[in-house]
C-alpha cells in the first residue's frame, strides 16, 4: 500500500533495508555465488532485446524483494500509471511529463489537459525527416549553391548533451561525408575551435532554444551569425544556413530564420528527455529519418516494457532500485 505521506526513510520497507544492509554489506561477491551459485541464471531480466545481469551486484533475493517493497510503498507503480496518463505529475512546474509521446505510434491516443498530442509530435517528425532528407540529398544548399557538408549544434543542457551523446553512440550509423560538432560553451574559445575547419558556405547552424531566449544558447547563436556574416554571407542568407528548435516564431523571424524551418516542442518534454523531440534533429541529420524512427520504436518497446512488466522483472525499476541501494546505503557517489 503506497505511504505517500510518510517520509521516505520512515516507511517500514526502508527500515528494514537498514537492517539488512548491516548484514551484507562486508559480504564479498565471491562469497554470495559461493552460497548461491544460481543466482547467475535467477537474478538477470531479459527484455526488448536487452539482458540485465544483477547477480553480479551486491544483493542478495532479499535485497531486491525489500526494494520492492519500498518501490511499493511509495506508490511507483501508480505514478508510473499517473505518468502515462497524461497527469501533471512534474509538480515542481504544474506539467505532464510525457517524454513517452515523443515515441508513440500515429495511432497512440496520449492526452495532456484532454488533448491527444501524438498527432502534433508526428506532424513535427514529418517536417523534420522532410528537412533531413533535403539536407542529405543536397537539396538543401547554401546561398552560393553549394551543398551542405557541416552542421553545428548550439544548445545547452539537454540541448546539447543528449544531442551529443546520440552522435556519439550512433556514429556508426551516420553519414561520413557530413561533419557534426556542438557548441555549448559560452566561451568563445568552444565556438571558434568548432568551425575552425568549416566553410561557412557549407555549415548548417541549428539553434536550439525553445524560447530563443535562453543567456548561453542566443550568446553563442549571435556568434555564430556573426562568423556566418563576417565571411561572406549576408542577411537573405541567413535562411539557408540557420535552423531553429524552439516555438518563438516571432524571435526566430527576426534572427533571420525561415519559420518553415522552425521545430517545436512542448512543455511537457523534460530538458534531459528531450533527443527524441525536435532537439534530436541533429541526430536525424546524422543518422538519417529511417533510422532515427528506428530508434524511436526502441523507446517506444521500452516505454511500453516499462509500462507493463511487473516491478521484479522491470528493466528501468530495477535498475532506479540498485540505484537507491547503492547511493542511499553504501553512501556511493556515482553508480
Amino acid at each position: 500500500m503506497p505511504q505517500g505521506s510518510v517520509p521516505l526513510t520512515q516507511r517500514p520497507a526502508w527500515n528494514r533495508l537498514k537492517e539488512h544492509f548491516a548484514g551484507i554489506r562486508d559480504q564479498h561477491l565471491r562469497d554470495l555465488f559461493a552460497r548461491d551459485p544460481d543466482r547467475g541464471r535467477r537474478l538477470a531480466v531479459e527484455a526488448v532485446g536487452l539482458y540485465f545481469d544483477y547477480s553480479k551486484h551486491r544483493v542478495t533475493d532479499q535485497t531486491i524483494g525489500l526494494l520492492i517493497d519500498l518501490a511499493r510503498q511509495s506508490g511507483v507503480e501508480q505514478k508510473r500509471d499517473a505518468m502515462f496518463r497524461g497527469e501533471k505529475i512534474n509538480t515542481t512546474e504544474n506539467r505532464a511529463a510525457l517524454h513517452m509521446a515523443l515515441r508513440a505510434p500515429r495511432d497512440a491516443d496520449i492526452r495532456v489537459d484532454g488533448r491527444n498530442v501524438v498527432p502534433d509530435v508526428h506532424e513535427v517528425l514529418d517536417r523534420m525527416s522532410a528537412f533531413a532528407r533535403r539536407v542529405r540529398s543536397a537539396a538543401h544548399k547554401g546561398y552560393t549553391g553549394k551543398p551542405i557538408r557541416n552542421i553545428v549544434n548550439i544548445g545547452i543542457g539537454g540541448s546539447d548533451l543528449g544531442p551529443v551523446m546520440a552522435y556519439e553512440a550512433l556514429r556508426h550509423y551516420s553519414r561520413r561525408d557530413l561533419t557534426f560538432r556542438f557548441v555549448s560553451n559560452v566561451d568563445g574559445t568552444d565556438f571558434v575551435e568548432a568551425t575552425l575547419d568549416l566553410d561557412p558556405e557549407q555549415t548548417l547552424f541549428i539553434i536550439s532554444s525553445k524560447t530563443f531566449t535562453t543567456l548561453e544558447t542566443m550568446a553563442n547563436a549571435h556568434t555564430a551569425r556573426q562568423w556566418f556574416l563576417q565571411r561572406g554571407g549576408d542577411e537573405k542568407a541567413i535562411a539557408k544556413h540557420f535552423v531553429a528548435v524552439s516555438t518563438n516564431a516571432e524571435r526566430v523571424r527576426k534572427f533571420g530564420i525561415d519559420t518553415d524551418n522552425m521545430f517545436g516542442f512542448w512543455d511537457w518534454v523534460g530538458g534531459r528527455y528531450s533527443m527524441d523531440s525536435a532537439i534530436g534533429l541533429s541526430t536525424m541529420l546524422a543518422i538519417g529519418p529511417d533510422h532515427f524512427r528506428e530508434m524511436l520504436d526502441g523507446f517506444h518497446a521500452m516505454d511500453e516494457h516499462f509500462r507493463t512488466a511487473p516491478l521484479d522483472r522491470n528493466l528501468p525499476v530495477l535498475m532506479g532500485l540498485l540505484n537507491v541501494w547503492y547511493s542511499d546505503f553504501f553512501g556511493a557517489e556515482t553508480v
